[in-house]
């Protein structure tokens, strides 16, 4: 067995040796190919780019030699021309034509002094410029077609230096010599990478045999444990050192692996003490914030009805009983607000578990009508329900008709206009039905709609305490919704408010 995993091994780190050298020959050739392409097609880019760097230089030594007055200038020279394989010109500031290497006559040393010789113009370059290849404020370069010389048409590559003394220098290099001089080069460090590629080549076949194919294995087998995938482990290999590694690499599996089980039940079950605990507090602050601010008003009421009662329970028996029933009312008042605070840290607590099963959807609402039609007709509000009466949803009876109730509840508080309440429903993503309450009357201000579903949040405030509203009904909304996994929200129109929720299909379930 042992054999046979060694044999299927070695043929597999063979392939991969393989199709690894196939791949660096054809990356050899391509750079190979594309070295030759631009050595015999004459890529002037290249060729100019190269010659104009060497011009560059020697025009540097050329300016420091005539600046400087050096008494070897004119042998210097000569072996600049040598060197770089140009034709100089040189002109003063004041434009005199002071020397050309290719001038014969008689030549001051260094050209620049009192007796220096002006070279007549008629030794000057006779050229035609063919072709801009760019300049900038101090140099220059084209190429040009010199029509007068024994080279009829030589075509030179001519850079002009216009230096900060005002000394200006002309180099010319027939471009024939830029190329020759070029392709040489070019040939010549090709054929260096060639041999340098072809060693490396050989050097890598030779270490991919030994090592791709195990360290593939182990890099495959770390970015599954990257994943938290730690069935896998490394084969031993017959380089020590890779083995030793693959060793290391399956007891570092063994010990993430462990201490990631480890980790993920105590992480559990911190996170849902954690959560839980934060829940308790979020529900005490809600409670107590509440209760204080809720109940500091009707406290207040209690207490000075109190005394009054005190006043006129013997002497006015009448104002006396008034007084009796604003305390029962503010009392009742209180027991509501408890109440209600208490339902919401029952559904935020998870204490409450849902009880789901199938209800039909319209019969909610009209069941919510009928309650309240007398309150409905009292206020003239005009009532429509548009939702199909087979529409069957899934949910918890108990709590669902809560929602519709806070709703609704809300809806008649704010309805205005035309005094039209709607209910609808669609179905939405195949698997809920979407139900709208819409009133009509006056949008939700901007500043209020990211806050109605807080707990007691009234954006009506003037309105709120003398119908018996504590701004507690959205929030139960909110965790009943919460409860069911469902969404819900609200839409301003032009025309009133559409509040909705989600409700899940019953054939879902099915």
């Amino acid at each position: 067995m042992a054999d046979k995993i060694r044999k299927k091994h070695k043929t597999a780190t063979v392939k991969l040796s393989r199709r690894l050298s196939r791949t660096i020959t054809l990356i050899l050739t391509f750079v190979m190919a594309v070295i030759i392409f631009a050595t015999y097609t004459g890529l002037d880019w290249v060729n100019l780019g190269y010659a104009a760097v060497r011009m560059f230089f020697a025009e540097r030594e050329i300016e420091e030699a005539y600046i400087t007055g050096d008494k070897n200038f004119i042998s210097l020279m000569d072996s600049v021309e040598r060197e770089s394989e140009v034709t100089i010109e040189i002109y003063t500031k004041d434009g005199d034509f002071v020397y050309s290497s290719s001038y014969k006559g008689e030549m001051s040393t260094p050209p620049y002094k009192q007796d220096i010789i002006i070279i007549p113009d008629t030794e000057k370059k006779n050229y035609t410029v063919t072709t801009d290849l760019g300049s900038t404020t101090y140099n220059e370069f084209n190429l040009s077609v010199d029509t007068a010389s024994s080279q009829k048409n030589a075509t030179y590559l001519v850079g002009t230096w216009h230096t900060e003394s005002g000394v200006t220098i002309k180099l010319f290099k027939l471009k024939s010599a830029v190329d020759l001089n070029t392709k040489i080069t070019i040939i010549f460090i090709s054929s260096v990478a060639m041999l340098v590629l072809i060693a490396a080549l050989l050097i890598t076949s030779k270490l991919v045999k030994q090592t791709t194919k195990p360290l593939e294995e182990m890099s495959r087998i770390t970015k599954n444990m990257a994943k938290l995938n730690f069935s896998q482990k490394c084969e031993t290999n017959n380089i020590v050192e890779i083995s030793e590694l693959s060793d290391s690499i399956n007891e570092m599996s063994e010990s993430l692996e462990n201490a990631l089980l480890d980790l993920q039940q105590k992480n559990k079950k911190l996170q849902d003490d954690i959560e839980q605990e934060k829940t308790i507090d979020q529900l005490r602050q809600v409670f107590i914030s509440g209760v204080s601010h809720e109940m500091k008003t009707p406290i207040a009421i209690i207490q000075g009805y109190a005394e009054g009662l005190k006043i006129f329970l013997e002497s006015d028996p009448e104002m006396a009983a008034k007084y009796c029933d604003t305390i029962i009312a503010e009392t009742d008042r209180m027991n509501n607000l408890v109440m209600k605070l208490l339902e919401i840290i029952k559904y935020e607590s998870g204490e409450y578990q849902i009880l789901s099963e199938a209800f039909n959807l319209r019969e909610i609402i009209d069941s919510w009508f009928d309650r309240n039609s007398e309150i409905l007709k009292e206020k003239g509000i005009t009532i429509e329900n548009h939702i199909d009466s087979g529409i069957v949803a899934y949910g918890d009876t108990f709590i669902i008709p809560t929602v519709v109730n806070n709703y609704m509840s809300n809806a008649v508080s704010h309805v205005s206009g035309e005094m039209l309440i709607r209910a609808s429903a669609r179905k939405i993503d195949g698997n809920c039905y979407r139900v709208s309450i819409f009133n009509s009357g006056t949008p939700i201000a901007p500043k209020d709609i990211d806050h109605i579903w807080d707990s007691f949040y009234r954006a009506d405030k003037a309105m709120s305490r003398s119908q018996g509203r504590f701004g507690l009904g959205l929030a139960i909304v909110a965790a009943i919704q919460k409860l069911h996994k469902q969404d819900y929200g609200v839409i301003n129109h032009e025309d009133g408010v559409e509040f909705w929720f989600d409700v899940e299909k019953y054939e879902a379930q099915l």
